[in-house]
């Protein structure tokens, strides 16, 4: 037992010293390491003290609200954020451009965000009916659907925690991963019981629009050692230096990592949507901030066919054949967190500059969706057109 547990210990402490600096060894030793710190910039546009605080009640009607945690709006420098705006059970910064024109929220992590966009919604004299919002921030990638250091642009949100899960001895035999899907299903291929919430899809037409804009976006490569680790992964996607990608984002508050869980999460994503969504961006926070402006758009509070989610990708998923998940989460980390968020700024700046150049022409009207766009029970109108196996992609588990 004291062998074990200093074992443990010495992994920790050589995990904490590698997060501390960047040890760079051959890619095909058996522990390839690349960085996992992440900095945050100090920006001036991230500190309250450097705001003029707006009166209580101070009308502001942005053209576009950027979504982000605080340490990622650390890596942005276009816009001179110089307002902020609160009100009562509202305790995140948003702020605003003198004009009014581009606002930040730096929003909380996981579902509790869905509680802080909920507050900004209820702020009096904050009129967001109009805003384009693009949702931001970093996650893992799916080696099959992008690189490290790349971004995403997606069309579906994706909940995974409405499955079930055995750990250890409690796993059947004839179970392939740990998690089997919602209200006892009895058989892993049949569509599950939902309740409303496990899928969003967002406007295709929006989409496309940002997706041909932020692909003549010009991105930084990674680190040298980061391009020699994604030269051993087998999926051509992953071998790229950093683009990107038009694929589909996976939340859940639990961090998952390795070929289990990530071939778990992607059968979960093909029942669900009857194969549309192709799974690439991992991450703990998108679906409480759609769940949050979801409803927002029920009370005619956001227009849904204006939200988007751009993404960072910080490292894969999954790790290479020379490594274990262990050694690929926790040895070779997320390195490529700060090139992926520069390459993703540079997309929405570039997306923001489409936006409020083509304003009177193009966006105050709206882009109008061109496919089904709403949740899993068409809450907002129209019939889903990814919740029935009527609908299944071919090649999907539920298609020919």
């Amino acid at each position: 037992m004291i062998f074990a547990r200093n074992f443990v210990l010495g992994l920790l402490c050589r995990a904490t010293m590698v997060m501390s600096k960047a040890i760079a060894r051959d890619v095909n030793s058996p522990l390839s390491i690349v960085t996992t710190t992440r900095t945050v910039t100090a920006s001036a546009s991230t500190s309250s003290s450097s705001l003029t605080l707006a009166t209580p009640g101070a009308p502001v009607s942005p053209k576009v609200l950027l979504i982000a945690n605080t340490f990622e709006f650390g890596y942005l420098d276009a816009y001179n954020f110089t307002i902020q705006y609160t009100g009562v059970l509202f305790d995140q910064i948003l702020a605003c451009t003198d004009d009014g024109t581009i606002c930040k929220l730096e929003c909380g992590q996981e579902l509790v965000s869905a509680s802080q966009i909920t507050a900004l919604l209820m702020i009096p004299g904050v009129n967001l009916k109009k805003a384009y919002i693009i949702i931001t921030g970093t996650g893992g990638v799916n080696p099959k659907y992008g690189t490290a250091g790349g971004t995403a642009i997606s069309t579906f949100g994706i909940q995974w925690e409405w499955g079930g899960m055995f750990l250890g001895d409690d796993l059947p035999a004839n179970f392939s991963g740990q998690y089997f899907f919602s209200y006892a299903q009895l058989t892993p291929d049949q569509y599950p019981v939902t309740v409303g919430s496990e899928v969003y899809k967002l406007n295709e037409a929006l989409v496309d629009r940002f997706y041909a804009t932020g692909s003549n976006v010009t991105y930084e490569n990674v680190s040298e050692t980061a391009q020699d680790l994604r030269a051993t992964y087998e999926y051509d996607a992953a071998k790229r230096e950093p683009f990107l990608a038009r694929c589909d984002t996976v939340s859940s508050q639990v961090y998952w990592h390795g070929n289990v869980a990530g071939e778990n999460v992607e059968y979960y994503s093909n029942v669900i949507t009857n194969g549309q969504a192709r799974p690439c961006n991992t991450n703990e926070d998108d679906q409480g901030r759609l769940l949050a402006l979801f409803y927002g758009a029920v009370h005619d509070l956001v227009d849904f066919g204006r939200v988007s989610m751009i993404k960072a990708f910080s490292n894969f998923d999954r790790p290479p054949p020379q490594l274990t998940a262990y050694q690929s989460r926790f040895y070779v980390g997320e390195g490529a967190t700060e090139p992926g968020l520069r390459n993703a700024w540079k997309t929405i700046i570039a997306i923001v500059d489409d936006v409020l150049e083509n304003w009177n022409t193009v966006f105050d009207a709206g882009i109008e969706p061109n496919t089904y766009m709403g949740d899993i029970k068409g809450t907002l109108g129209g019939v889903c057109d990814f919740n029935s196996t009527s609908s299944a992609a071919k090649g999907s588990v539920q298609g020919s």
